[in-house]
C-alpha cells in the first residue's frame, strides 16, 4: 500500500515511467523516514495498471534498443489516491509512519477533512502527553534511572508532536498550503543527493 500511495501521488504531477517515480521520490528526501524499493515499486505499478488506477500513457524507446512505458493516473486513481492521503492522517501510530508521507502530497488534498483528522490527532496527543506525565509523577519515587529517561523522552516527543500538529493544523486551517514549485524540484534534486547521506 506504500508504494501504491506513492505512485498516485507522484502521477498527479506528470506522466512518468516508474524509474522516474522512483527518481522523484529519492529527490523529496522519502528515504530518509520509509523504504521504498525498486522492486516493489515497479510490482505496485503492475498492480495499479491492472485495476485501472493507472494506465500506459505511450512507450518510449531507450538507448539499449527497449521500450519503457510511461504512465499516468486515470480518475479511478485520482479518486483512490485521495482515499489513500486521508487514511494516512487518520492512521494510528508515529508522526514519521503515518503523515510525513501525506505532507509529499498535502496540497493536494481535501483541507477541511485533514484539518478534523489533525484536530483529532492532536487530541489523542494531547492525551496521551498527560498521561505519561501523569505515570512520571505516580511514580517518581520509585523510578530507576533508566525509566526516568524513558519516560523523559516519551514526554518530550509527544511534546514535539503538539507542537508540530498545531503548527500544521494552524496552516491547514488558513489554507496556508502550497506545492513546491517547479523550478526548485530540480534545485532540491541536486541537493537530495548531499541530505541524503545525512538521514
Amino acid at each position: 500500500m506504500k508504494a501504491e500511495f506513492f505512485i498516485l501521488g507522484v502521477l498527479h504531477r506528470a506522466d512518468l515511467h516508474p524509474y522516474e517515480i522512483k527518481r522523484r521520490l529519492t529527490n523529496a528526501l522519502v528515504e530518509c523516514y520509509t523504504d521504498v524499493d525498486v522492486g516493489t515499486l515497479y510490482y505496485a505499478v503492475r498492480q495499479l495498471a491492472k485495476s485501472g488506477d493507472i494506465a500506459p500513457r505511450r512507450s518510449e524507446k531507450v538507448a539499449r534498443g527497449g521500450e519503457r512505458t510511461i504512465y499516468r493516473i486515470t480518475p479511478k486513481g485520482k479518486r483512490r489516491f485521495q482515499e489513500l492521503l486521508l487514511e494516512r492522517f487518520g492512521k494510528e501510530g508515529s508522526v514519521a509512519q503515518t503523515i510525513y508521507p501525506a505532507l509529499l502530497f498535502l496540497h493536494l488534498a481535501h483541507l477541511p477533512a485533514v484539518a478534523g483528522l489533525l484536530r483529532q490527532r492532536l487530541r489523542q496527543t494531547e492525551s496521551d502527553l498527560a498521561k505519561v506525565c501523569a505515570m512520571k509523577d505516580q511514580l517518581r519515587a520509585v523510578l530507576g534511572t533508566g525509566n526516568r529517561y524513558l519516560l523523559d523522552h516519551l514526554i518530550a516527543v509527544r511534546q514535539l508532536d503538539r507542537r508540530w500538529l498545531r503548527r500544521l493544523l494552524t496552516d491547514v486551517e488558513a489554507n496556508k498550503v502550497r506545492d513546491l514549485k517547479p523550478a526548485a524540484i530540480e534545485r532540491l534534486a541536486a541537493q537530495a543527493a548531499g541530505a541524503k547521506r545525512h538521514c
